[in-house]
């Protein structure tokens, strides 16, 4: 069994929502093919990419202005 840490844990528990699969256009295979958080945030896939984005900020201790504008600038600069 492949050691997870809490953040890659999160991850996966957010990311296997049935609604947020939908929007994103994502299966449970493609989470299962998510090596570590840090993989998790070069997905092509954008919604796979903002939300560990996220949680890998959150957890670094980010503020939710700082936060909210790192994610704008990424979604403006590539989707």
């Amino acid at each position: 069994m492949k050691y997870k840490t809490n953040n890659e844990k999160m991850l996966q528990a957010v990311l296997l929502d049935e609604n947020l699969m939908q929007i994103g256009n994502y299966t449970p295979d493609d989470v299962g093919n998510i090596g570590n958080i840090f993989q998790a945030i070069e997905s092509d896939n954008y919604v796979i990419s903002v939300v560990a984005q996220i949680i890998k900020r959150t957890n670094d201790g980010a503020t939710d202005a700082t936060l909210w504008k790192e994610i704008k600038n990424y979604l403006f600069n590539n989707v």
